[in-house]
């Protein structure tokens, strides 16, 4: 059986054997579909149009696609069995051939002394992939290249790529994330070869959540993927890249708090700020840590899922071109403002949070998340459905519920909120207030990509010193299991409502 692709302009066939998902064929040919749910059905997002052949309509395409897209088409390659030869279209893929942004820090590179030595780091995100250069003992990066995490076709957060992974192995994801890391090196010994041979034959150290740090050294997966969700390993591990180039990921706290929270905690604690103070890395596992005055750890994750980050939500998308990044309501209309100036093509995670604080205080969608007429239309293309607003409602009350939680069960109240992760960055901060995402009384302060900070100052530390950090996390760890707490479903059922304007 032969399945030809359209992607983006892009033309290639895969042969199959006639049996599987149309998902899974593309999945395993590392096409990379957006299926966000993690091929369940639910966000829409790997739709595909037939232009030749054949392909069964189900019922979950019925409840996907109007009747005039079903006739012209359109199918849910998660849910389509094909039986004979296929020609489609896929609309909502990542470029085969995207390249990773690179970012140069003009006035760092400008004052780097020929004798500094440089140090290599990474920021593993379930979304994004940062690798960065660095001057050994500085958070300051020379130079930085991002890219998509090529994980993301096999879902759009940490259980669903797991749920993947007990389908296809974790071969596939390591291969992905490995890719990933590869390219972002690439892109930076194509824009900075001295820098890039200064740092040769020394590790990266790479920060991430417990998924993506068992993904990148290839662990069993089994305890990570179901209850009592605990890693393999926690210790700092180190692989390789077919190059020979290594990696050491940073130690895992527990669970699905990981590396990229260890990393979180070095940057702040390197600021010398005042304890108590809370982290919160929002993402779609926000983890969340309240530091006391007897530097005793009180950790938890939610699972928030992707809606911060524009998943599952029918017009969502990641902050690229065209996504709405900020919104008002003004004199009965909407004032949008996308990334790149360009015309509303969907909505990212800052966007979804500035509407809907705009909306409820304005009274077009109620505090119980109520839409009358069950959406919002913000432009000619995009609209908010009513079914977008419980998804992030969920996100939300599962967010509120972990800081609440962490707040009463340490017995302390956080001096500060310190929001990590460049969504947090982008974020306005009035916005976050008035949704309710977090405890309203406690002042927030956004501090940017607190896992790459982090990670590299780890990459600056001598093994003592980074024993001893460890060390210290590690007598003063106290782990909080959400699912396990009583009083979890009920503050979370009542955190679903925004705050009354």
């Amino acid at each position: 059986m032969k399945l030809r692709v359209e992607c983006r302009g892009e033309n290639f066939e895969i042969q199959a054997a006639p049996g599987a998902k149309l998902l899974d064929y593309l999945q395993h040919s590392g096409v990379p579909v957006n299926a966000a749910c993690g091929g369940k059905g639910t966000c829409h997002k790997c739709r595909v149009r037939v232009q030749s052949g054949f392909l069964g309509i189900t019922p979950v395409d019925r409840r996907a696609f109007r009747e005039a897209e079903l006739a012209s088409g359109w199918r849910l390659s998660c849910q389509a069995i094909p039986r004979s030869n296929l020609e489609i279209l896929l609309p909502n893929a990542e470029s085969l051939k995207s390249r990773p942004r690179v970012l140069r820090n003009d006035s760092a590179l400008a004052s780097l002394s020929s004798k500094s030595e440089l140090i290599l780091a990474c920021d593993l995100g379930s979304t994004g992939v940062v690798v960065a250069i660095a001057e050994k003992g500085s958070t300051r990066s020379l130079i930085e290249a991002h890219l998509l995490n090529k994980q993301v076709p096999f879902g759009s957060d940490v259980m669903t790529r797991l749920h993947s992974a007990q389908k296809l192995g974790t071969e596939p994801l390591r291969k992905a994330i490995h890719q990933t890391i590869e390219a972002c090196i690439q892109a930076l010994k194509e824009s900075a070869p001295e820098l890039m041979e200064r740092t040769s034959g020394k590790s990266m150290f790479c920060a991430g959540n417990s998924a993506m740090t068992s993904f990148l050294h290839e662990w069993k997966i089994d305890s990570l993927a179901v209850s009592p969700f605990q890693p393999e390993r926690r210790e700092s591990s180190s692989s390789s890249l077919p190059d020979g180039q290594t990696l050491e990921s940073l130690p895992l706290m527990a669970g699905f708090v990981g590396g990229d929270t260890v990393a979180g905690i070095l940057a702040i604690e390197s600021r010398a700020v005042q304890a108590p103070w809370m982290l919160v890395d929002i993402g779609t596992n926000t983890e969340i840590v309240i530091c006391n005055e007897k530097n005793e750890y009180w950790f938890s994750s939610a699972p928030a899922g992707p809606a911060f980050e524009g998943g599952n939500i029918h017009h969502g998308m990641r902050a690229e071109t065209g996504a709405i990044a900020e919104a008002r309501w003004k004199s009965g209309k909407w004032e949008l403002e996308t990334i790149g100036k360009d015309i509303p093509r969907g909505i990212c995670g800052s966007g979804l949070m500035d509407i809907l604080s705009e909306a409820v205080q304005h009274g077009l969608i109620h505090p119980d998340g109520l839409v009358p007429g069950g959406s919002l239309q913000l432009s000619d293309q995009v609209v908010l459905l009513a079914d977008d607003v419980r998804e992030f409602q969920l996100a939300k009350g599962a967010t509120r519920t972990a800081a609440e939680l962490l707040i009463e069960r340490s017995g302390t109240k956080p001096r500060k909120i310190y929001l990590a992760g460049t969504f947090a960055q982008h974020l306005n901060l009035d916005s976050i207030r008035r949704v309710g995402l977090l405890p309203p009384d406690i002042p927030c302060e956004a501090i940017g990509n607190a896992s790459l900070q982090g990670a590299l100052l780890w990459a600056s530390m001598p093994k003592t010193l980074q024993q001893a950090f460890w060390s210290r996390l590690e007598t003063g760890r106290n782990p909080v299991e959400l699912a396990l707490q009583d009083d979890f479903q009920s503050r979370f059922v009542a955190h679903l409502d925004f705050p009354s304007p």
